[in-house]
């Protein structure tokens, strides 16, 4: 193979690895704000739950303290009854008691289903806080990962970019300007592998006689639908 071309592709696998690693650091700040928003609302939906516990006790609580008040009520509505001394205020007396009997057992009905929802809602919060933490030790761990790994890909890319300029200087000047250019405006590929007489770019089949002096010989050539720069591994 032409020893530019061998290093054309060397050139192009670096140029490669760092976009790949400039995207990652590039990426990973957003990436970061993104688990943080997730996991604030995972803490943010966890404590509604919490909270829909605690209003569920209050209103348990007002409830059994308006029944509590009934009660009182209900029995001193009963002591006056033996009181009474005609059968019109018996009547009223009688249907006030009913009505504070009935008011009562509507109000009992409420703290069942009250007390129901709450022991429903304590199971699925002891599981809910289990996931919870399950998920946020979770996040915060690849947080941290993903915050480590910067300096580490900020070094890979000084390398690579230092192997770069050795590359480059090895080349041919025309050959490493027209690689530019193809590259420009080919979003960073101005190389394709030609396989089975296609190119693995564009996948438009190569002109016979074009692979076979691909293989044969040390000649340049480009695809003729992409212009890309053409090279065979097998002969690598």
């Amino acid at each position: 193979m032409n020893p530019d071309l061998r290093n054309l592709i060397a050139l192009q696998d670096l140029e490669q690895k760092i976009s790949t690693f400039q995207r990652q650091i590039s990426e990973t700040p957003n990436t970061v704000q993104s688990l943080r928003h997730e996991l604030q609302g995972l803490k943010k939906a966890h404590e509604e739950r919490v909270a829909h516990s605690q209003e569920l006790t209050r209103q348990r609580r007002t409830l059994e303290g308006g029944v509590d008040m009934m009660r009182t009520k209900l029995s001193k509505l009963r002591d006056q009854l033996m009181a009474v001394k005609t059968n019109k205020e018996y009547t009223a007396m009688l249907h006030e008691i009913n009505g504070a009997e009935e008011q009562i057992r509507r109000e009992e009905d409420k703290v069942l289903e009250i007390m129901e929802e709450m022991e429903t809602l304590e199971g699925t919060l002891k599981s809910a806080q289990k996931e919870l933490d399950r998920k946020c030790a979770e996040i915060e761990g690849n947080i941290k990962t993903l915050e480590s790994s910067i300096p580490g890909l900020e070094s890979e890319v000084a390398k690579r970019i230092a192997e770069k300029s050795v590359v480059e200087s090895q080349i041919a000047g025309e050959l490493l300007s027209r690689y530019r250019r193809i590259s420009d405006a080919r979003k960073g590929t101005g190389l394709a592998e030609a396989k089975d007489e296609l190119c693995s770019a564009c996948h438009v089949r190569i002109r016979p006689q074009v692979y076979a002096d691909l293989l044969r010989t040390e000649n340049i050539h480009a695809c003729d639908s992409c212009s890309r720069i053409l090279f065979a591994r097998e002969v690598l």
